[in-house]
């Protein structure tokens, strides 16, 4: 039988090795886009920090109506009514990654942080029109964990 002793003499032991990089903070990721959303990231970041916010009960989900499909918005109500029912804090998007997918639709992959852990939200954008014929973004699914 070979006891920790008997290891810690022998020449021929595995040992791990310090690792050689000194210790420094966390980095936080840098964005990544795929195609054209110079345009877009601005209002992608404004729009998950909105839904992250919706999602951990700190905004109402009517404020994001008029930018979510029914099926979204429904699905962001009952899980809303569903998990809160006291105060609230506010979360906070700490990265975004956003990937055109052709000229009209756009997916979003973001990390909040709230209450100390880390989420994930996925977002589908699709663009369209407003009764007025202007050009605009809408939320048309969207998941979290």
């Amino acid at each position: 039988m070979i006891t920790a002793t008997a290891l810690a003499t022998d020449p021929f032991a595995p040992r791990q090795a310090p690792l050689p990089f000194p210790p420094s903070p966390p980095l936080l990721p840098v964005p990544v886009e795929r195609g054209d959303a110079g345009q877009l990231r601005h209002r992608c970041a404004r729009f998950t920090q909105a839904l992250a916010e919706v999602i951990t009960g700190a905004r109402p989900v009517r404020q994001l109506g008029p930018w979510l499909s029914r099926s979204v918005y429904e699905q962001l109500q009952e899980h809303v009514t569903a998990r809160f029912a006291g105060p609230r804090r506010s979360p906070r998007v700490v990265s975004l990654h956003i990937a055109m997918v052709g000229e009209a639709g756009a997916e979003i992959a973001a990390r909040m942080v709230h209450q100390g852990r880390s989420h994930a939200i996925a977002v589908r954008l699709q663009r369209g029109r407003d009764p007025q014929g202007r050009p605009t973004w809408q939320c048309t699914a969207a998941e979290w964990a």
